[in-house]
């Protein structure tokens, strides 16, 4: 049974690996043996989720590499890095994303519309285009979506709009991929990460409050490593008759 989750020598990048979700998933994955490279735009996040992987599993299990996911270029130089260190190349994670503004559409910034499309949504076709050009059979892509990519979320709809785009990225290409690769995406719901709490103006005392007002049926708020359990299960062999499937990771229906 735990070889269905077992990825050990694969060759994962995940993108947004310097904190929050994106650490998690980089954590979770170099502990069911998979060499990580953790890519963001902040040199000194990704080097400490890296340092954590190495001190946690030995020297060399994960790197980090500064990538600006809104730029092809960037991107491609990524999948490259990946495969000069690591020799090929077997899962990639598209979790960067999200935006810090909360506004009516209306309302909104025409730059801040097309920053979120361009971080959100063209950062999942730059990742999946690059990718594709190294992996070879029984690879596996991963994109982090959002509920708001399902449901309305009044003064996100930028947001929602880009996230549903992924949605719809993740089924057309699991048509086009497959069999070669699979593609999933995740669909999280409440964590508490540093960008919902700037996007929300909250801190960390206000959580205890929302929780009591969401009232979810699994009676807590998400946290990164759950929703690096389920990323796992999509990049594992335990879920090698699945693709092109948003899955809710949300502690409700």
């Amino acid at each position: 049974m735990a070889n269905l989750f077992d990825i050990t020598g694969d060759v994962a990048v995940v993108t947004g690996a310097g904190r929050g979700i994106g650490r998690g998933i980089a954590q979770t994955l170099a502990g069911a043996g998979a060499f990580v490279v953790c890519a963001a735009r902040r040199e000194s996040e990704i080097a400490e989720t890296a340092a954590l992987i190495n001190q946690a599993h030995g020297d060399g299990q994960a790197i980090a590499v500064k990538t600006d996911v809104t730029s092809a270029a960037d991107m491609e130089a990524l999948a490259e890095a990946a495969v000069a260190r690591f020799g090929r190349l077997d899962i990639w994670v598209n979790n960067a994303g999200g935006s810090p503004v909360s506004q009516p559409l209306v309302e909104l910034d025409e730059a801040e519309w097309h920053r979120t499309l361009a971080v959100n949504l063209t950062s999942v076709f730059y990742g999946v285009r690059a990718a594709m050009k190294h992996m070879g059979d029984k690879s596996r892509i991963l994109n982090t979506s959002s509920l708001a990519g399902q449901d309305p979320f009044p003064g996100s709809g930028h947001y929602s709009a880009a996230k549903a785009g992924v949605n719809m990225l993740t089924k057309t290409l699991a048509h086009e991929l497959g069999p070669k690769t699979r593609i999933n995406t995740i669909l999280p719901g409440f964590v508490p990460t540093e960008t919902v709490k700037i996007a929300l103006n909250m801190s960390d005392e206000d959580f205890p409050a929302l929780e009591q007002q969401l009232n979810l049926p699994a009676g807590r708020l998400g946290t990164p490593e759950d929703i690096g359990a389920a990323a796992l299960y999509f990049c594992s062999p335990a879920s090698e008759w699945v693709t092109g499937q948003c899955f809710r990771i949300a502690g409700t229906p």
